[in-house]
């Protein structure tokens, strides 16, 4: 008789949950445990299901242990012969089978300026030069840049450009130039062109505005909550705050375009209220507010550290809980909805983000990075808007970075969930990008379990509600 094996999986209690839940690795499966299958699960690892059943005689009735030892066999938890190898390396095929294509469209940030007019604490982009020479991209290259990028998009029919910097407002001529050309270019070729821009929001005129406002771009503001943060982190280069400036200029765009208007936070040591954070970016006239953890190395006095991990997971779980509420409600979370979205199509990612693939950034010389946090990176250079993308670069990088291939994430369980996170977030803070952060990968993984413990109470609540608001038609 074959040997009981027990498949990948993660077991696991939480605050809300009376019994444990499990979760299957490879078929995306989760549920509840009752005592039994539980036991089970504790004690059949290469014992056979007669050795099950007399371990548990005292407990349970032979016929109840057989039934459940089915069951678990059933939905993918044990197998009574060897369990199936995943292969490392995954053929193309296998590539576009696990979700590597997300969207419909391309997404380029295109560098306009490489120097900023403030300096930020934790600056990515090294005050905005990204480690090189402070200039401005130059209308030659950014013509072509514009074509190639259009070009490239024929596929998908849909591009977005998002201007970006350093500071892109300091190239303000340049980009009032490259919006028609891009829109006529786009026309010929057919291609719907959309834009963005990221701003510290110092710079804004009037003029601007009304441009901005009128092209429709998508508008992102960097503030990172109220005075105190904002001053203390985002300062002109003479050493005065920024946010009176920031805070009249975000002002004027909601008073028009609520809607459009983005506002993005870095949340470092000195501040994790991230409940008062966004109250903070909602007074000023939007409900769009996006709060991300600073990514710098841990040795920074505003690094957000493995000692901060349970206050970060109490207010995670907070607003899980407010999350719950909305979605009952049939209010949107932009934080949960997607996670629960994913777990219920068992959808899987082999890579944490579209980096290098449908989303790339070109520096203001016109090359083209695997994305704009990793533009000072000469080894995430994958071509130029003359020459094009180096195909060989973006396979190699493809197969590098795919979940399976990572040290750290290849036998975590949540490695379908997120598939891998984002590399600059790892080479900035373990000096590896094959090695993720820590720090979020504990975060990631709390969502996705209190991710699933939401399902099972919007399920209990409202039987139907999981399947009209997730559209589930393709999960089985």
């Amino acid at each position: 008789m074959l040997c009981i094996q027990k498949c990948d999986m993660h077991l696991f209690q939480t605050e809300e949950q009376k019994q444990p839940v499990v979760y299957q690795v490879e078929t995306g499966l989760f549920f509840e445990l009752d005592t039994l299958f539980q036991a089970i699960l504790e004690c059949c690892e290469g014992v056979s299901d007669s050795q099950v059943i007399q371990m548990l005689a005292d407990q349970y009735e032979a016929e109840e242990i057989i039934e459940a030892i089915e069951e678990l066999t059933q939905v993918g938890l044990i197998s009574d012969g060897a369990l199936p190898v995943v292969p490392n390396v995954p053929t193309t095929e296998g590539v576009a089978a696990c979700g590597v294509s997300q969207t419909d469209r391309l997404q380029v940030s295109l560098h306009v300026s490489h120097t900023c007019n403030i300096q930020c604490a934790y600056c990515f982009a090294h005050g905005g030069d990204y480690g090189g020479k402070a200039m401005l991209m130059q209308p030659k290259v950014a013509e072509q840049a514009i074509r190639w990028i259009v070009t490239e998009a024929q596929v998908f029919g849909r591009c977005q450009i998002d201007f970006f910097g350093g500071e892109p407002l300091l190239n303000f001529p340049l980009l009032c130039k490259l919006v028609p050309f891009a829109k006529s270019l786009g026309a010929r070729l057919g291609v719907q062109v959309g834009f963005g821009i990221v701003t510290n929001g110092t710079l804004l005129t009037d003029e601007m505005k009304r441009f901005l406002v009128d092209e429709k771009f998508q508008i992102k503001v960097s503030i990172d909550g109220g005075r105190k943060t904002q001053d203390r982190i985002r300062k002109f280069h003479n050493g005065s705050g920024t946010y009176d400036v920031v805070a009249k200029n975000v002002k004027k765009l909601t008073d028009e375009v609520p809607e459009r208007i983005h506002l993005q936070a870095i949340m470092t040591a000195y501040d994790m209220d991230e409940d008062r954070i966004a109250d903070a970016l909602r007074s000023l006239g939007t409900d769009n507010a996006l709060i991300g953890p600073a990514v710098v190395s841990p040795d920074a006095p505003y690094a957000i550290r493995e000692e901060h991990i349970p206050e970060l997971k109490q207010q995670i779980y907070k607003r899980s809980r407010r999350a719950l509420k909305a979605i009952l409600n049939g209010e949107d979370s932009e934080e949960f909805d997607p996670r629960i979205q994913k777990l219920l199509t068992r959808q899987k990612s082999c890579h944490g983000c579209l980096g290098g693939k449908q989303y790339l950034a070109v520096a203001a010389d016109g090359s083209i990075y695997f994305c704009s946090s990793l533009a000072d990176a000469p080894e995430f250079k994958m071509g130029d808007v003359f020459a094009g993308i180096d195909r060989e670069k973006q396979q190699h990088f493809d197969a590098q970075f795919n979940v399976h291939n990572r040290p750290e994430c290849k036998t975590c369980w949540a490695r379908n969930l997120c598939g891998g996170g984002c590399l600059w977030d790892a080479r900035t803070t373990t000096g590896d990008p094959m090695y993720p952060n820590p720090v979020a990968c504990e975060q990631t993984r709390y969502r996705y379990e209190l991710a699933m413990e939401m399902c099972m109470e919007i399920a209990e609540a409202d039987a139907s509600l999981l399947q009209r608001r997730y559209d589930l038609e393709v999960a089985s």
